[in-house]
């Protein structure tokens, strides 16, 4: 490829390293029309040749930029302004000036921060959204089979609860399932799991598919029907509104968005859809856990149970536990929580 030369002379300082030498001389190099010549500070004329012959290796950030001529000298400066005045901009140039810290480059990086908070705080719901849409079942079941496997590995042990504990809990959970519709109960492979999960204290959870797990803890200091049908039917609103696998994609599109600044992260998103670790690790949004508690009061009280026992739930949470600031949080604050359940409630 031909070079595209600027100004016919000039006058570019640098330092030469003549042939078969390693030490280097301080020299200029002089164009003149079509000739350069390479000429030491006493005067004294190193090397000519034509201009054509030249060509100066791309620039690397402040780092000198070298020619070798067609004798073998070596020829090194660190004036990139004149180099390209005088033979040029190249591809390397050009990127380049870009690299440089310009007011295009300043805006440049605000409009590249701009567009990812927006990919972060609008796209990854959209995204989210459509792989939802496109999810076949398998998937969603290999999701729950690897996490339900990760759970008894690390945190749980088989149930020590008694026959008539479960049998109490999966009467109140079919009773929750045979109120839903048709077609929302054959959109998910519902089931019950027990396990004991010190750990984890009373609690329950659910897997994107469909597998609700309640602890031993759970079952013993809430033997109530109507606690266990408010907190059963939250964990199944999460299943229904899909707020675990929703979470779960946006910590896909997370990794794919940090793949696009800093590299190939194919190995974490591996993780986040095989490992069940990932999924554990993930907390729902305040507006995922208001829809959650909205929907058990509602599913609850279908079913024939009081929709106050959820309530109970947290307000003993709050007894147990205390609070933090709801700000600091994902989650609202057990308080809150409280207060928009009694609203809910009282409203029905």
């Amino acid at each position: 490829m031909g070079a595209t030369y600027g100004q016919t002379s000039a006058i570019i300082q640098g330092r030469a390293f003549p042939p078969m030498q390693s030490r280097s001389i301080t020299a200029q190099m002089r164009m003149d029309g079509i000739t350069v010549n390479v000429i030491a500070e006493d005067g004294a004329i190193i090397c000519t040749c034509p201009r054509q012959s030249v060509r100066f290796d791309d620039p690397i950030g402040s780092a000198p930029r070298r020619a070798t001529l067609p004798d073998g000298t070596l020829f090194e400066t660190t004036d990139h302004k004149t180099v390209e005045s005088a033979f040029g901009d190249t591809p390397g140039s050009i990127i380049h000036k870009l690299e440089r810290l310009h007011p295009r480059m300043v805006g440049f990086i605000a409009v590249a921060i701009a567009a990812t908070w927006v990919i972060w705080r609008y796209g990854l719901d959209i995204l989210a959204a459509g792989a939802l849409a496109i999810t076949p079942p398998q998937v969603v079941d290999a999701i729950d089979a690897g996490t339900l496997q990760t759970i008894d590995f690390v945190i749980a042990v088989p149930t020590q609860s008694t026959a008539e504990e479960r049998a109490i809990a999966q009467g109140v959970f079919d009773t929750l399932l045979a109120t839903l519709d048709d077609d929302i109960r054959a959109a998910h492979d519902f089931r019950l799991e027990f396990r004991a999960m010190p750990g984890l204290g009373p609690n329950a959870l659910a897997l994107p598919g469909g597998t609700v797990i309640m602890t031993d803890e759970f079952m013993r200091l809430f033997p109530s029907e109507d606690i266990q049908a408010g907190v059963l039917a939250h964990e199944i609103g999460h299943v229904v509104e899909q707020h675990g696998l929703r979470q779960l994609y946006r910590s896909v599109g997370i990794a794919v968005l940090v793949a696009l600044i800093a590299g190939d992260t194919v190995p974490i998103v591996e993780e986040i859809l095989l490992e069940g670790n990932v999924l554990l690790s993930l907390t729902f949004s305040r507006r995922s856990e208001n829809e959650a508690d909205e929907f058990g009061v509602d599913l609850a009280q279908q079913a024939g149970y009081d929709p106050a026992g959820l309530i109970t739930f947290f307000d003993w949470l709050q007894d147990e536990m205390g609070d933090t600031s709801s700000w600091l949080s994902t989650h609202p604050s057990s308080a809150e929580r409280v207060d928009r359940l009694r609203a809910l409630t009282e409203a029905q």
